[in-house]
This record gives structure tokens, sequence and C-alpha cells, in this order.
């Protein structure tokens, strides 16, 4: 390196490493990067894989953050319950370890106990498993054809009959309202505020039918 203003060269021993949550080589493709700078950070690379595929080190870094939240927010947490634990280990982690980081640390605020409990998680953590749940394409036929066959066909509504007919096109209405909300929660990662918007409803109102569901599941 040269000082500013200075004439001569001064070596340094040094090693730069560079990190980013984008895959560079294609950004320097669409002209987002700069290819000059690109293929100087790039002389040795090493592609970290996203947390859900290191399930083993969810737990590890979880303490880690705990440690650091205890320290930071003057608790004593010694650590989860085993059914925290499973959940921590079942969720997806779109957000990878910045998202882990923020979760430890809302649970550790929330947290009374000597243990973090699965209910001071977030919603879409604490009922992962049962919002996984997806149909078959023949299921959601059967559910289409039982919705189509119980409508009317004639201009004036026709009184609801009472009886099982009344049922199955409820719980068929039920079972495809679920599948459209799974689909939107899916599409944005389980954003509870994209999803809302995606499907043009508030955040209440999707917190409600949320609760609705995996209480009945």
């Amino acid at each position: 390196m040269r000082r500013v203003g200075g004439t001569k060269d001064i070596d340094l021993d040094v090693r730069i490493i560079v990190a980013s949550n984008e895959r560079l080589w294609s950004s320097e493709k669409k002209g987002k990067f700069r290819e000059d700078l690109f293929h100087r950070f790039n002389e040795f690379s090493i592609e970290v894989p996203p947390l859900r595929e290191r399930r083993e080190d969810i737990l590890l870094f979880a303490n880690h953050f705990l440690v650091l939240t205890n320290k930071e927010l003057d608790k004593h947490i010694k650590g989860f319950t085993q059914e925290t634990e499973k959940a921590l280990k079942s969720y997806s982690w779109p957000g990878n370890l910045r998202e882990l980081k923020n979760v430890i640390k809302r649970a550790t605020l929330l947290t009374d106990s000597n243990y973090i409990e699965i209910h001071s998680l977030p919603f879409e953590i604490s009922n992962f498993n049962k919002l996984q749940f997806e149909q078959s394409q023949e299921e959601v036929n059967k559910q289409e054809e039982a919705i189509v066959s119980q409508v009317p066909e004639m201009s004036e509504p026709a009184p609801v009959a009472v009886g099982s007919g009344e049922n199955n096109f409820k719980k068929a209405v039920y079972n495809a309202e679920f599948k459209i909300i799974m689909d939107a929660m899916a599409k944005v990662n389980f954003n509870k505020s994209e999803a809302a918007r995606l499907l043009n409803i508030d955040r209440k109102t999707l917190y409600n039918k949320l609760k609705q569901y995996t209480d009945n599941l």
C-alpha cells in the first residue's frame, strides 16, 4: 500500500475474508457487483450450507446465543425444554443464524422460568410441523368436487339442508381455506405480514385463522 501523499510502497501481510448471503458470481454476471472486485476476492471460496441443512448445529448455536443473551439481558436461563429443542430442530430457518439469534433473544425475554418453553417461540416455529400439513392432489380434487356439489344450480340461494351434507360442506370449505393460507405462508417463508398482504387480509385476521386451524389439528 502507499499512504496518501506518500512516495514509498509499504508491504503488508494481511488476509481479507469476505462474507455474503448472496451468490456474488451471479450478481457479478448481472452487473450488480464489480467484476474486478469479485475476481480479487474469489481466490478461494467456501460455501456454507444454510442452517436447515446443518440441523446438528442448530442447538449448538441456540445455546451459544442463549449464553450471549443471558449476559446482555442479565438473565439466568439454563437451557431449553425437550419440546422446544425439537421445535428448533424441525424449523426450516429461512433467515439462518440471524433469525435464530433473534428468536433466542425474544424467547429469553419472554421466559421467567429456568428453561425456555415452546410457547415462548414464535407461532410459525412452535407450530411448524402442523403447518407442514399437505394434501394430496386427490384429496384437493375431492374437496373441490364436494364444494361444487353443494352449490345449488339456481339463481336464488336455496336453504342449507341440516345433516351430514352441511357438515361435509363446512369441512370441505374449511380444508380448502386452510390449504390456500398454508400455500401463501409457504410462498413467503412463513412471514405473516407478507402472507396477509398476499391473501389481501389484515394481519389480525390471519393470526385468528392460524390459531383456529392449529387448535383443531
